[in-house]
């Protein structure tokens, strides 16, 4: 799919818009499949959702992002829950979830969703990397009536300039997940943010804490500070992109290293209310 390109980098709120074009119908939201189990969180039901508006150089996911018009079917909110349900059943979890894309791209369908979790055992952990958030303050005030719903806001990187390096999207839109997460937290919604620092140097760190403490002083109590793991496909990208990371997670054999967030006793440790 084509950027939407500005001076320097492309707009992910445009391309958000966009995206939404070719992933969303109606209710109907393009997945790649509806219930694999997860390790994340202690343990997780996710969906595969197709489409992001974003283009991270370090980013796992492969063809939802970077081919969403040929990949995936639509599915209801009801088939959703469905497939998510039936795999927490199978596997014992409490926690669903679904990822590899933005799940904040089409919010009828999110709402839906989020209707019949609000009817159910489980707490839905919304994935995002908090631009539409950040762009649309009533999206906080929204989702504050489901109490049955985490949001996980990932910042990409520790400044600006490095978010359009990793990214390639204009530095201004830095400041948006910092903004969602505010929104959020005076919406009383549950949420907690995650900053990819494997590119980034202690000073780098350091800066991104001082910022999310002017968004909230106790948000650092929960805050996850995520390395890449280099599976194959995250380690070609890197190479064709000229990043070199500084530290990062590897494969060893067929298992890798275990999630930085999820406890000892596999509770999610970022269930927070501020």
């Amino acid at each position: 799919m084509e950027k939407i390109a500005t001076t320097k980098g492309y707009d992910p709120v445009a391309l958000a818009t966009a995206t939404e074009k070719v992933v969303v119908d109606g209710n109907r939201r393009k997945y790649v499949q509806l219930g694999r189990p997860l390790r994340f969180y202690g343990g997780t039901a996710s969906a595969t959702e197709v489409g992001c508006n974003l283009r991270c150089k370090f980013c796992f996911s492969d063809k939802p992002v970077w081919k969403p018009k040929s990949t995936g079917r639509f599915y209801t909110p009801q088939q959703v829950f469905d497939g998510l349900s039936q795999s927490a059943q199978k596997h014992g979890y409490k926690l669903i979830s679904a990822s590899a894309s933005e799940g904040t791209l089409g919010r009828q369908h999110l709402f839906e969703l989020l209707d019949l979790v609000e009817k159910s055992e489980y707490v839905y952990i919304l994935e995002t990397n908090g631009i539409t958030l950040g762009a649309d303050p009533e999206f906080a005030q929204a989702l504050a009536k489901y109490k049955r719903l985490h949001v996980r806001v990932s910042i990409k990187g520790t400044s600006a300039e490095e978010y359009h390096e990793l990214t390639g999207a204009m530095p201004s839109s830095y400041r948006l997940p910092f903004l969602g997460l505010g929104y959020l937290i005076d919406a009383g919604v549950s949420c907690n943010a995650c900053v990819m620092v494997s590119f980034s140097d202690e000073d780098g760190v350091a800066r991104v804490k001082k910022d999310l403490e002017k968004v909230h002083p106790g948000i650092l109590k929960s805050v996850e500070l995520e390395k890449i793991t280099m599976f194959p496909k995250v380690a070609e990208r890197l190479k064709k992109s000229g990043l070199k990371p500084t530290s990062a997670k590897y494969i060893r054999g067929k298992r890798r290293v275990a999630q930085t967030h999820v406890t000892g006793s596999g509770q999610l440790t970022s269930n927070t209310n501020y």
